[in-house]
Parts: C-alpha cells; sequence; structure tokens
C-alpha cells in the first residue's frame, strides 16, 4: 500500500489525462479507482487512526493532533497509545503474516509486531524511531541517514531551498523503501510519501490564479512546484510497481484530499462577539507546574514582542533565537491555555486543527457553567443557527457549511472525548486554528504564515482523498463511489485471506472485486475481544520532546 499524503484528484485526472502521471495513469486503467471519503474533520491523526482500525473516531477515541486530559483544561499530543483498537499490523501479525510500516501516522510508540516499522514525524528524534531498534542502524549503513521530515524553517524559509528539501526526502524515501522491499519479508508492505501534503500546504497559491493570496511573478518561479512534486512519486510508483509480481495487490491512497485555503476564521473572537466567551484582562502569567517559568510579562506583551520579532527580524536572527531559546513559544503557549478565558463567564471555546467546539460544560469541565441537558442543547442550536449565518466581509459569502453535533457523525465507547460541535467550512475553503496566548482582533485573517516564517500557508485539507487498487481479481477501469477510508483495513484483510473483525465499521470494498473472485473467495469475518484492544495510557513525551512534536505540527499550519 503506497500512501499519498493529500492526494487529490482534483489534480490527479488532468495531469493524467495530459500525460504527465503515467504510472499513476496504467493503475487506473488497469485497477478499480475513486474517491476516498475522509473523517470529519478531515485531520491527519484522526483520519489514520481509523485506517489503522477500520472504525470511526467515537470508537478509535482520536479526534485531533492533541487530546484534552480528563477534569481540566489542559491538553496533551495525541499518540498511537491515545488510539484504542487493535492496529491493523497487530492483526495481521497475530495471523502470522509479517508486515512492513513506513512512515504512518498515528503510529508512535511503534508497536511491537512481526515485521518492522519506521515511525512517521511524530518520533520526536532520528534515533528512536524504528522497530526492531537495530533496523535504524541497517538503514543508516545502506542509505545513510534516514529523513523523518524536512520540517525545519531554519533550511526551508528560502523557497527554492525548500522545494528541493522536498525532492531530497522524496528520494531519501525512495531509497529506504526499495532497500526493505528487497531485503526484508513481508507480506503487506505500507509506506507514506508526506511530500504532496506539504507542498499543497505551502505552494498552492503560485498554481491557482483564483486564490486571494497569487502573484504572477512568484508563479513564474513557483507555479509547477506541486506538479513536480506529483509527477517525481509518479517516477516512484513504477520502481515500487517494478518489485512486486503478479500475485501481489497495489492499493494507493490518501488520508483526505487538499484545495486552496481562502481564509482563517478565529472561532474564539467569535465566541465573544457574540457573548458566549470571556477572555481575562491582561494579567500576569503565573507558574507552570514544575515552577520553571516565573513570569509576570501579559499575554499582550509576549503575543507583541514574538509579532514584531517575526515582521522585524531576518531569516538569520529569528533561526539564531530559536536556536538559543529552543521551545520557548511551546512552553509560553502550555503556560498561557487555561489562563486565557474567564472560564466562569465563559459558555463555549473552540480547541483544534480545524473547528472544533466545546461546551463549558458543569461536571465535566473544571470550572463549567453550562447546565447538562436542556441548556446543554439549548445553546448548541444556538450556535449552530448562528454559525450558519456568519458570512466572510471580503466576498459576502456564507463561510459554514454545516455544523455537526458529535453524535450525528461518531459512535461508539469515546464518543465523549468527542468535540460537542464540529464545523464543516464552505467549499472547505477555510480553517480554524486556536491558539491560546492571545485575544485576536478580528473574526477573520485573509492568510496564516507557517511559525516564525514568512511562508504563507495557502493549502488546506479537503474530504475526499485519493483511492485506487490493481492485481488479479481486481475489476479495471471502473471508478468507484461511496469508498470511505474506515474500509480500507477490512479490504486489505480481505486481499490478504484474513477475517474481518467484527469490531471495523468499514466494510470490504466488494464493488471493485470481479464477482467470480468473491464468490470463490467470500467474505470472511472473527469474533474479538475488546479487551485484548486495550493498552496502557501514559505520557509518551519529554518536554523537550513534547516542544519538537508542537514545532513540527506547527510548521504545518495545524496549531499555532
Amino acid at each position: 500500500m503506497v500512501g499519498l499524503d493529500g492526494a487529490t484528484f482534483d489534480l490527479i485526472k488532468p495531469w493524467v489525462k495530459e500525460g504527465s502521471l503515467p504510472n499513476l495513469a496504467r493503475i487506473m486503467e488497469q485497477g478499480s479507482y475513486g474517491n476516498l471519503m475522509s473523517v470529519i474533520p478531515p485531520l491527519t491523526t484522526p483520519a489514520w487512526a481509523s485506517f489503522i482500525t477500520g472504525k470511526n473516531p467515537g470508537k478509535h477515541g482520536v479526534f485531533d493532533f492533541a487530546e484534552r486530559i480528563d477534569g481540566s483544561y489542559d491538553i496533551r499530543w495525541v499518540t498511537s497509545l491515545s488510539r484504542r483498537g487493535r492496529s491493523l499490523w497487530k492483526i495481521i501479525s497475530s495471523h502470522g503474516g509479517e508486515i512492513g510500516v513506513i512512515n504512518i501516522p498515528n503510529n508512535y510508540p511503534l508497536e511491537d509486531v512481526n515485521g518492522f516499522m519506521v515511525a512517521w514525524m511524530d518520533a520526536p528524534d532520528s534515533k528512536n524511531f524504528t522497530y526492531p531498534p537495530k533496523l535504524a542502524d541497517q538503514i543508516k549503513d545502506e542509505i545513510g541517514d534516514y529523513i523523518i521530515t524536512i520540517l525545519d524553517w531554519k533550511e526551508n524559509e528560502d523557497l527554492s531551498r525548500f522545494r528541493e528539501n522536498l525532492h531530497r526526502m522524496i528520494e531519501n524515501r525512495t531509497k529506504t523503501i526499495l532497500y526493505l522491499m528487497e531485503n526484508k519479508p513481508w507480506d503487506f508492505f505500507a509506506v507514506l510519501f508526506s511530500a504532496t501534503d506539504i507542498v499543497q500546504h505551502c505552494f498552492w497559491s503560485f498554481m491557482d490564479p483564483s486564490h486571494p493570496e497569487y502573484n504572477p511573478d512568484e508563479a513564474m518561479r513557483f507555479g509547477n512546484t506541486i506538479k513536480e512534486v506529483y509527477r517525481h512519486i509518479d517516477t516512484v510508483l513504477g520502481k515500487i510497481e517494478s518489485k512486486l509480481d503478479e500475485n501481489t495487490t497495489l492499493v494507493l491512497m490518501s488520508d483526505h484530499g487538499a484545495g486552496p485555503l481562502r481564509g482563517v476564521v478565529h472561532l474564539n473572537k467569535w465566541f465573544e462577539e457574540e457573548g458566549l466567551l470571556k477572555f481575562k484582562k491582561e494579567s500576569p502569567i503565573g507558574f507552570n507546574k514544575k515552577g520553571s517559568i516565573a513570569s509576570f510579562f501579559g499575554r499582550r506583551i509576549i503575543r507583541g514582542c514574538l509579532s514584531f520579532l517575526k515582521k522585524h527580524l531576518s531569516q538569520d536572527m529569528r533561526s539564531s533565537l530559536k536556536k538559543a531559546f529552543p521551545g520557548m513559544r511551546d512552553k509560553v503557549e502550555g503556560i498561557l491555555f487555561s489562563s486565557l478565558f474567564d472560564w466562569t463567564k465563559t459558555r463555549a471555546y473552540s480547541l483544534g486543527s480545524y473547528g472544533n467546539i466545546y461546551i463549558n460544560l458543569k461536571g465535566r469541565e473544571p470550572d463549567g457553567i453550562v447546565e447538562p441537558g436542556a441548556e446543554y442543547e439549548e445553546l448548541r442550536n444556538k450556535i449552530i443557527a448562528r454559525l450558519l449565518e456568519l458570512k466572510d466581509p471580503a466576498t459576502g459569502k456564507q463561510v459554514v457549511k454545516k455544523v455537526y453535533r458529535r453524535e450525528e457523525i461518531y459512535h461508539g465507547e469515546f464518543l465523549s472525548k468527542a468535540a460537542d460541535l464540529v464545523v464543516v467550512w464552505s467549499d472547505e475553503g477555510y480553517h480554524s486554528v486556536q491558539r491560546f496566548g492571545s485575544k485576536e482582533d478580528s473574526v477573520f485573517s485573509n492568510r496564516l504564515n507557517l511559525h516564525l516564517t514568512n511562508i504563507r500557508y495557502t493549502g488546506h485539507h479537503r474530504l475526499n482523498g485519493i483511492f485506487a487498487i490493481k492485481g488479479r481479481g481486481v475489476k479495471q477501469g471502473i471508478e468507484i463511489d461511496g469508498a470511505s477510508i474506515i474500509d480500507l483495513a477490512p479490504t486489505i484483510l480481505y486481499v490478504l485471506g484474513l477475517p474481518v473483525p467484527n469490531d471495523m465499521d468499514g466494510r470490504v470494498l466488494k464493488e471493485v472485486f470481479d464477482t467470480e473472485h468473491i464468490q470463490r473467495k467470500p467474505v470472511r469475518f472473527e469474533e474479538t475481544d475488546d479487551e485484548s484492544d486495550k493498552r496502557l495510557m501514559h505520557d509518551v513525551y519529554t518536554e523537550t520532546e513534547s516542544d519538537e512534536i508542537a514545532k513540527r505540527l506547527k510548521s504545518l499550519g495545524y496549531i499555532e
């Protein structure tokens, strides 16, 4: 299985038609393909957790990059221990199958499997990123240093260098894949190429004349950057496929799609204007739990300093400050998280990377003021109605397409961990990222610069990713509808001849297989023991490692 992070048929189909992606074209012609619906919201971590388990977020418990800690307003980064339910790799391993998994999100700490694994960028360093651990040394001996991520903006603020680093990362991952494919035994092999997602976040405006940030001069230099990345990976697909025999099935997928980002909505500012949230007046920050920072600077001073530095310091000076004070901004964010709001006068607030809304519920939040039951439902209804009236002042158009109550899109044991409301943006062209150290000046802004850089975040996720499958028994040249990311785990198990656990929400995509194949090889199911799926939750990252993960997520615009 090859994942193309954030890949979209909106780009692939035109480029296939013009002959720019010959290997993708052949896979689509000789197999079946179609849109692959992600989870709502279409964020990396919950989407991959749903792929890994075949379950909706209400059953696996992952809804965003961070999760709230019960009984507090504190948060922690999501890890593989946050994900409940047996993983696809553990299921395959339990049946004696050998697996190889490279660069799949929501997978750290790595599990003990029958095979090998290489972590995604949620591994905090370049030393402890493989299972078994000795594999890291083997990879280094064969290909040199493995590139976990290129998201170090000291190296990438120059866009030409950034573009070069994207291709360098693709080549590095390709060498790793081919080495492991040829030298390790495997029944199931999965790899994710992250470059497609990264390049779309940062280079979309250069190729899209309708984008509000489009600049013709910049388009001359960088307008083909996204296409060049797709073409590079298309070439890699040809190399991978050349290593497969006729008995091997190839699956392509993306966890979500991509498109232009047209605006940023600051929901907590909107809540303030609606009288549903109260920011504290400027006040001292106080101490963190360990007492490591005793600062009496107000929020405005700190935010003002960060803003001033971002606007007025050169790239070299900003990089020097980041090196001299590693993790400084992230520590400040953590301290300010729960101190930003007057919780006794806050009824609703937003937290997360897309548009997740929480009610300050009595009995659940430490200082909750909204009564469960009728008052809770009345407030949710009010927020939904008012958000559907929200218009972008730059265009006059409605910005919210739908607001879901959590029970409308999730079900399962961990429904209570979900946001109370989830926003879906009109045309999926808006983004809401909430930071907890500032009071925004306005509800809308037209751009989002990546962490301490001048790089613009101009592309964002869409609900529809891609799916394609090619192999024995698969229909050829067929485009399907209705596939979901939760369907991939059961479909892969079916291809491997293994039974599908009966607690998976997904289904085997029978429509991509010949009728004779289904009759000869019917789908089988197995009972599962829920208790065997649960692992002990504990803190995974040290303070320094948490800072590193935060920096990477900020580098992609997922948090601020």
